[in-house]
């Protein structure tokens, strides 16, 4: 695995993955007119006008191809927030999710980090759970439009989860 920042030519992987993703993990929790067609669309669209956020953005490659990203604002007083965080389905249980969190942990350095999950999204809430982070109560957020159930997860240190997740150092 190779673990680094994402360029430019990385993107339209990268929104590929975030559809497919969003496909598979939130079918039952968006109306599937909201996961078909249109979606490749936003995600095109979005990735295109991340070109020029792409240091926030680190990918992990494995056999030529990106197998998952981590997207984040850079530290700030609040902490750090993680936008993103997605590894292919088949690449799952790779360790590449644990090493994309743990350098986005590194980078947040002694700043709190954070993010935010469907609360319908029980699999990814599980992995959160088991690296330390604290859910906050439901609250109401919108996603493309619709209405759904989400909870902020918080990790007090990025260091200290980093030391967790036993971190390495970007390529």
């Amino acid at each position: 695995m190779d673990l680094r920042p994402a360029t430019a030519l990385d993107l339209p992987a990268i929104a590929a993955l975030h559809a497919a993703n969003w496909r598979r993990d939130y079918a039952g929790l968006l109306p599937s007119a909201v996961l078909g067609g249109p979606l490749d669309d936003l995600m095109t669209a979005l990735w295109t006008q991340q070109a020029g956020r792409y240091h926030s953005c680190l990918v992990v490659r494995a056999a030529d191809r990106v197998i998952g990203f981590a997207a984040f604002d850079p530290p700030k007083a609040g902490g750090l927030y993680l936008s993103s965080l997605h590894v292919a389905a088949q690449a799952r249980g790779t360790g590449a999710g644990r090493a994309l969190m743990g350098a986005v942990a590194a980078i947040a350095g002694t700043n709190p980090l954070w993010l935010e999950v469907l609360c319908g999204n029980h699999p990814a809430r599980g992995v959160y759970r088991r690296w330390g982070g604290a859910e906050s109560a439901p609250f109401i957020d919108q996603m493309l439009g619709v209405q759904v159930e989400s909870c902020r997860v918080t990790w007090g240190s990025g260091a200290a989860l980093a030391q967790a997740l036993g971190a390495v150092s970007l390529s």
